[in-house]
């Protein structure tokens, strides 16, 4: 009897430090290393708890495989930097607070029902994975439900999350709706990040597909938003879409897009204005049009000051 008292004295600190997972069955060096150390056994339970907490409807599911498979297993069997990566993310969901937020001024077929992990530190935006219902508004019912690991939501002045803006160098919609591909049915972006070029706004991009009336993910549209300058402008006249981008104070280019035949993305239009002349006194105006799929150019130097106040 006093033997087994004993081993269980011995066993009492290996128990309160679990890990959240079953040691016996570690294979890999993290794994292994976090059951080695009590300290990191108690991190790593710690840091389960407050997923379980977080992960309401799958919420945290995706983003925190991500955290395994990434910033953990980065570190291997290195301790220290364990310890540091679990302190960083259990700090991270700790600080985290659930929004749940309904937007129904973005479109008026559809309602968006957003739940938000937000775990940003900013005033005028929350940021984090995200769940979002699509509701038709007519029925009520849910069409489609969205996962994504990250979404930036900025407010306006009056407190509400924006939609339907997409203003150069400034807050953009959570929620952009419009017919982007213009097949006569409403698609939509959501803001995904602010990870383009100068920390741009980047874009989840959904087309409305007729069959399986569905919105599936466009990666052609979503990759140019990470390309450009934010969300790109819709000319429904026209059929097109136009991005900005530039490099530095003084080059900027202006393309705009067409679907072809097929359905894909086809740039048919490009204005490069190259102010870049180290004298700084002319700008060169560069103009690229496709004209039966070649390629037509046509380039003038105006006088800065008269080019950019015309």
């Amino acid at each position: 009897m006093k033997q087994l008292r004993g081993l269980l004295l011995l066993l009492l600190p290996m128990l309160a430090a679990a890990a959240s997972f079953d040691c016996s069955k570690a294979a890999s060096a993290t794994e292994q290393a976090i059951c080695s150390q009590p300290a990191l056994s108690a991190l790593d339970e710690q840091l389960a708890a407050a997923y379980r907490q977080h992960n309401q409807q799958g919420l945290l599911q995706d983003n925190q495989r991500q955290w395994l498979a990434g910033p953990r297993a980065e570190c291997k069997a290195d301790v220290a930097c364990l310890q540091s990566r679990y302190q960083q993310r259990l700090e991270q969901l700790q600080g985290a607070t659930l929004i749940r937020q309904r937007i129904d001024n973005a479109a008026p077929a559809y309602r968006f029902d957003i739940s938000l992990l937000n775990w940003g530190e900013r005033d005028w935006a929350a940021e984090g994975p995200a769940l979002i219902n699509i509701i038709d508004k007519r029925s009520q019912r849910q069409l489609q439900q969205l996962r994504l690991d990250n979404v930036y939501m900025a407010h306006g002045d009056d407190g509400k999350p924006l939609v339907n803006s997409a203003r150069l160098y400034d807050l953009q919609g959570v929620i952009n709706v419009a017919d982007f591909n213009f097949d006569g049915h409403a698609d939509f972006a959501v803001q995904n990040g602010n990870d383009g070029p100068y920390g741009g706004p980047t874009y989840s991009v959904y087309l409305y597909d007729s069959t399986s009336t569905q919105f599936v993910l466009s990666d052609e549209l979503s990759t140019l938003t990470a390309e450009t300058l934010g969300m790109f402008q819709v000319d429904a006249k026209r059929k097109r879409l136009s991005t900005f981008a530039k490099s530095g104070c003084c080059y900027h280019e202006t393309t705009h897009y067409q679907f072809d035949a097929r359905h894909r993305l086809q740039a048919v239009e490009r204005l490069i204005e190259d102010a870049q002349d180290p004298a700084g006194k002319q700008v060169r105006v560069t103009r690229e049009t496709l004209v039966n799929g070649r390629w037509k150019t046509s380039t003038r130097r105006y006088a800065l000051d008269a080019y950019y106040h015309q």
